[in-house]
Order: C-alpha cells, then structure tokens, then sequence
C-alpha cells in the first residue's frame, strides 16, 4: 500500500471521528437551552402578571368611582323627585307668604303707630324712642330695621313677641333681651330688634 494512500485512508479515518465527535451531543447543552427559555419567559410571565394586576387595580378603582357617582346621581333624582313632588304645595306657601308681605312702601310713621297699637294690643307699653332704619333693598324685598323697649308682663311680652314672629305682616325678630324692670314690680322690660318688610 502506498504512503499516499496510508495518508488518505488516516485522513478520512480522522474526519470520520470528528464527525463522529460532532454528532455525539452533550444533553446538559439541550437542559441548558431549555432552562434559559423556561427562565426568560417566567420572567416575562411575572412582567406581565405584575402589568395585569396593576391594570385590572385601575379598573376596579374606576369602576368604583363610577359607582359612587351613580349611587350619588341616584339619590340627587330621588330628592328632586320629592322637591318636584311638593312643588305645588312650596308654591302655595310663597304665593300666602307674599299676600302678608306689604306692596306699599316702607312709611316709618306707618310702622310707628302700628307697632304702637300692637304693643298696646297686647298689654304691653312702649317705652323710649322707637328707632326705625331707612329701608335697604335685598334684591327680593325692601327691609327696615326697628329697635323698641316695651314694659310688660313675661307673659304679655312673650305673647307679643309670638304674634310679631307669626302675624301678618311677615317680620323678623333678631334679637330680645329681657330684663326685670325695677325691684317695685313684676313687670319685664325687653329690648326688641325686629326688621319689617315691603315689596313696594
């Protein structure tokens, strides 16, 4: 046999075994492989768990305000429903109210000799000067202040000031102190802050 082929026959005897060597595949290569692809897509699998999570959060949050706003929206209807119902009944209150509201200007000698009557009317005595403010106009209604003493029983006092909160005319007691008048009797003296009204 010749050194050539000696030569040839080892040389393809040498590329046989690498090919051989090639062929044989260590398997921890293939674990590796899948281990990394198992790795990479958890990862991207918490990603997206953690994104979902945070999204779903949102929505539950948003869904909740909406929820409230409704329930809000629901019980705004409901009172109007219930204004809207007794409307006719407000509008017939108004309607008595402004019949006990005066169309004619405020006169301050009018008020005077009014409040004069009504005090004498229920036992009562004016006592000092009856201060009477010009009137100011609210946008709705012309308004005066009136400040009075009057000298009367507790009771006579009392029954006035009712009458005055609930009579007609429509006024306005802001304020009453009562005191005792003196140590010789039982009469009550009070200080009365009333304000009268006109639409005129």
């Amino acid at each position: 046999m010749a050194l050539s082929d000696v030569l040839k026959k080892k040389q393809a005897t040498g590329e046989a075994e690498q090919k051989v060597e090639k062929e044989k595949k260590n398997p921890f290569d293939d674990v590796r492989v899948v281990i990394a692809i198992i790795l990479v897509a958890s990862i991207a699998l918490i990603a997206l768990i953690v994104y979902t999570s945070g999204l779903i959060k949102q929505k539950n949050e948003e869904i909740n305000k909406v929820k409230a706003t409704y329930e809000q929206n629901q019980q705004s209807i409901a009172n109007l429903m219930a204004l809207q119902a007794q409307s006719g009944v407000f509008r017939q209150q108004k309607a008595e109210y402004d019949k006990m509201i005066s169309s004619e200007p405020i006169d301050k000698m009018q008020v005077f000799m009014d409040l004069e009557d009504e005090v004498d009317a229920h036992n009562c005595v004016i006592t000092g000067d009856v201060e009477i403010e010009d009137p100011t106009n609210t946008g709705l209604v012309n308004q005066a202040s009136v400040s009075m003493t009057i000298v009367g029983s507790f009771t006579d006092i009392t029954r006035y000031c009712q009458y005055v909160a609930y009579g007609d005319p429509i006024r306005r007691i802001d304020s009453i102190k009562i005191t005792p008048k003196d140590d010789t009797t039982d009469d009550k003296q009070a200080e009365i802050v009333m304000v009268v009204f006109s639409k005129g």
